[in-house]
């Protein structure tokens, strides 16, 4: 797939928060808990590749999450079905639950692949991004472009407007190690100007790697500081993909964000019964509110 770098992705954050910022005046009271939860969806394919987008949106009904950041998500992908996969996961997500689910989608790879938009089925060229999706308002959001064709994208909840999440998908395999290191260089002065807050996502690195000690610097890994207290759930080593000794998907946060870590689970998705839906397993973490947000 030829990458290009645009512009585009800003435009529809501005979209998406401009609107979202009209329902804060009406946002519920703040839950005493707040979930977050991280995922590979493999392009809405189980592990074997075979597509099958409303097992993925039923998975994610399952969390039980307040926001869900969401990688290799697609736009006008033949294999994909044509789906505009974003607003479908919001549909369906909305449908399931009776939430609202505000959703922030960003592109990271695009090409010039039109073959959707030739059959009438699609409204432009094949894209590959991330999403987050948020059970409450998304009163701001940004983005980022990181070395080659990567992004970083953030959000801040109507009930966390001091918070911000940030999720993210670096580049992977082992070889590309220099250039994860340089994607990290450019997003940890990015991270640290948005202030303390949570970074989840695909980071395609295993804890001990040497790229990821400039980030654990910073924050503390959800599923680390859980397994010391003894409050981890689901797949007992941890590892995000399955029959794979691996744990490459994070959820780390920032210390002193009013937020205190009550456990951390990552599901299996086979347990669910509805098949091993992607080649990662989500990780989901509940924090407990200690400190009223201002809003």
């Amino acid at each position: 797939m030829r990458r290009l770098g645009v512009a585009l992705p800003v435009m529809v954050l501005t979209v998406v928060a401009a609107t979202s910022g009209r329902w804060a005046a009406t946002a519920p009271e703040p839950k005493p808990t707040f979930r977050v939860a991280t995922w590979n969806i493999h392009k809405g394919a189980d592990r074997r590749g075979t597509y099958h987008l409303e097992h993925t949106i039923d998975a994610i009904a399952r969390f039980g999450a307040d926001l869900v950041g969401l990688q290799e998500v697609m736009r006008n992908q033949l294999e994909s079905n044509c789906d505009d996969q974003p607003a479908l996961v919001a549909e369906g997500l909305r449908w399931r639950t009776g939430q609202p689910w505000a959703h922030v989608y960003v592109k990271a790879w695009i090409s010039e692949k039109r073959y959707c938009q030739e059959r009438g089925r699609g409204d432009g060229v094949e894209t590959e991004g991330l999403a987050l999706f948020a059970a409450e308002p998304i009163v701001v959001s940004r983005s980022t472009r990181l070395p080659e064709s990567r992004v970083a994208v953030e959000v801040r909840l109507a009930s966390l407007p001091d918070v911000p999440v940030l999720v993210t998908h670096l580049a992977p395999n082992r070889e590309n190690q220099a250039l994860r290191v340089r994607q990290f260089a450019a997003l940890l002065p990015w991270a640290a100007g948005r202030g303390p807050g949570i970074l989840i996502g695909d980071l395609n690195a295993e804890p001990d790697a040497s790229e990821l000690a400039p980030v654990l610097a910073r924050y503390r890994d959800a599923w680390a500081e859980a397994t010391a207290k003894g409050v981890t759930r689901g797949v007992a080593t941890g590892q995000t993909r399955p029959h794979r000794v691996s744990r490459i998907d994070y959820i780390l946060y920032a210390p002193d964000i009013g937020l205190t870590l009550e456990s951390v689970e990552v599901i299996d998705t086979s347990t669910l019964g509805l098949g091993e839906v992607s080649d990662h397993n989500p990780v989901v973490a509940t924090f407990r509110r200690t400190r009223r947000q201002s809003r």
